[in-house]
């Protein structure tokens, strides 16, 4: 422990050295100066014993607005720790905000930049607002309509051209695939008439708003002659997939070209979105909008879930708050032998087949989809409150020698079974497991050290049916990016985020959006631009201090959230906690772990503006 402490310390002390002085150079010119970020540093002790252990601990409450007495049954240890990562979160998020300003006062601006007091929200096209009237009961005669449809988002040249892969390791080409990618769409209408709502999933990491106003584009005239008012365009976010978001490839060569000839006009600005995957993307995304509609049928929808957290999904961020249910939502088609349709919501990183393959993968999702097809189900899996959640795999690898690719298969096959056994008993779900194929092997593996079969102590969850009510609606808005990080990728116009630049104040801003949905009387559903840490849904440990209750306090606890739709604007971590590069203690295993994950943020603000803008839309349709 002592150790410990002292080299926490050690790094406190190299931070205080370095910013007081880079705080003063940048502060004596105001355009780059950093503001709000200064704060009033306890005395460090260099020799640490118990007293002056104790006196540091309370002093530091004290100053950072903790209750201490409050904290008085929590371990000296505990405390300090917690405290001794606030200071240190601080320090860096100001190292890294000095430093990035002043690497990029020696970038120039490019054409992908645009005015911000020019820019009129107003005129930016192809934003899709909703239904203008909320209904408190479904219309006279109402069922609900669902339509689906699936295309490949594969180009026509994959297999001989490279194409390099979004998520892990920058600059990755290939040309093999484990399984494919798709786009999945559904059409969901509650018959009154105020009209339809379109989502669309595609195996990626992420795609930027501009990039779904372009698909948004191109069903413009089907989406007015068929009402359908709401188009929503999000991603597994698989880690395998192929870069969609520009920030993967080629992406020295980008930079180094837009910040030079580039911003001179002396050659064009390149951007890391393929353009013809991306045309791919959008040609395939509007055929499934309109296969889709063409699809629909009238039927019923039921509502089920089942909590799988600890088992299935662990959290990588303490303090470790996450919705860990899987929710499923079922479509029943009226007309006989239709194909009902299965849509699959929860939080999850799919991420496992990006560690160790340089091959293309959906990672389990169409595996999830394997099992549901052999069912005759359709499928389709919305990303859920994501933040930073992957999947835990222990019970579903088996005890058996595997690859990470193997693991994500039976993972997907596993998440598979669980969908179409939510309501069965432990025997109906044995029964299940063999008509289909057991795909799991229990039958060769049952009885083998560290084999669990899937439906061993199955426990099933009640089904309730969902009221043919469907209200929605949406909002734009523009945030201000204050990752510097962020500020210097746009500026250099290496991704597609439509990014717009304040000349006098020298602040970033992007275009995003959010939604409100409600469906029925059983779920309210936030569509959201990024990945939610779970305090925010579900409130506790982490939301000290943030100005807003959690969503599920002020909204109802049926509140859920998909996650990156129409936009991926990164992690929403409370403002209060938000560090690009700093620690955190895990009280739980009495550990510290590095928290990196806000690199990838728009900024310490980011999660007060989201919430603030759900607030704003949910306040208007009551």
């Amino acid at each position: 422990m002592k150790k410990l402490l002292l080299s926490v310390i050690s790094v406190i002390l190299c931070f205080s050295l370095m910013v007081p002085a880079a705080v003063t150079a940048f502060a004596e010119n105001p355009e780059t100066s950093v503001t709000d970020t200064t704060v009033e540093q306890p005395e460090i002790p260099v020799d640490i014993d118990i007293d002056s252990a104790l006196d540091f601990v309370k002093d530091t409450a004290e100053k950072f607005g903790d209750d201490f007495e409050a904290l008085s049954s929590t371990s000296i240890k505990t405390v300090f720790m917690h405290s001794i990562a606030k200071i240190v979160n601080t320090l860096s998020n100001i190292l890294i905000t000095v430093l990035g300003k002043a690497i990029n006062l020696f970038i120039p601006k490019t054409p992908a930049l645009n005015s911000y007091k020019d820019f009129n929200l107003d005129d930016y096209e192809n934003f899709f607002p909703g239904m203008e009237e909320f209904l408190d009961e479904p219309a006279p005669g109402a069922r609900w309509s669902l339509g689906y449809a699936q295309e490949s988002i594969l180009p026509d040249d994959f297999g001989v051209v490279p194409y390099t892969m979004g998520g892990y390791g920058l600059m990755a080409e290939t040309t093999e695939t484990f399984d494919g990618l798709w786009v999945r769409t559904v059409i969901l209408d509650d018959g009154s008439g105020r009209g339809k709502v379109a989502f669309c999933v595609l195996d990626a990491i992420g795609i930027a708003n501009a990039d779904v106003r372009l698909i948004r584009a191109a069903v413009k005239d089907f989406a007015e002659a068929n009402n359908i008012v709401s188009i929503n365009v999000s991603v597994t976010h698989t880690h395998s997939g192929i870069d969609l978001q520009g920030v993967w490839d080629n992406t020295v060569g980008n930079v180094l070209n837009n910040i030079t000839l580039g911003a001179l006009g002396i050659t064009k600005l390149q951007s890391g979105v393929d353009r013809k995957f991306l045309q791919t993307i959008i040609d395939q995304t509007a055929k499934s909008i309109k296969d889709a509609t063409a699809d629909m049928k009238t039927g019923e929808l039921t509502l089920a879930k089942m909590d799988i957290g600890d088992e299935y999904l662990r959290d990588r961020t303490y303090p470790d708050c996450y919705d860990g249910n899987m929710y499923r939502l079922e479509f029943t088609p009226d007309k006989a032998g239709a194909t009902p349709t299965i849509i699959a919501t929860f939080g999850v990183h799919p991420e496992n087949s990006g560690f160790g393959h340089t091959v293309i993968s959906a990672d389990f999702i169409p595996y999830t989809e394997q099992v549901l097809n052999a069912a005759g189900y359709n499928f389709i899996f919305i990303q859920g409150a994501v933040g930073t959640i992957t999947y835990e795999r222990h019970r579903s690898n088996d005890g058996l020698d595997l690859t990470r690719y193997e693991e994500a298969v039976r993972y997907g096959w596993e998440i598979g079974y669980f969908l179409l056994g939510m309501e069965l008993t432990e025997a109906e779900c044995k029964a299940l497991n063999f008509e289909l194929g057991d795909f799991l092997g229990v039958a060769e593996y049952e009885g083998q050290e560290g084999y669990t079969v899937w439906y061993g102590g199955w426990t099933p969850v009640e089904e309730e049916v969902v009221k043919p009510l469907l209200n929605i609606k949406h909002s734009q808005y523009v945030i201000e990016v204050s990752n510097v990080l962020l500020d210097i990728i746009g500026k250099s116009g290496i991704t597609d985020y439509f990014f717009l630049y304040d000349d006098a104040t020298g602040k970033y801003y992007e275009v995003t959006e959010c939604g409100y949905m409600q469906l029925g009387d059983s779920l309210q559903v936030l569509i959201s631009p990024g990945e939610h840490y779970g305090e925010i849904l579900k409130g506790g440990q982490g939301l000290e201090d943030f100005e807003y209750a959690s969503y599920r306090e002020m909204f109802g606890e049926n509140t859920i959230i998909f996650d990156l739709a129409n936009d991926a604007i990164g992690y929403i971590e409370p403002d209060p906690e938000f560090v690009m590069a700093g620690m955190k203690y895990d009280e739980k295993a009495d550990e510290v772990d590095s928290d990196t994950w806000c690199l990838i943020s728009f900024g310490e603000h980011t999660a007060s503006t989201v919430a603030g803008k759900f607030v704003e839309l949910y306040e208007s349709v009551q």
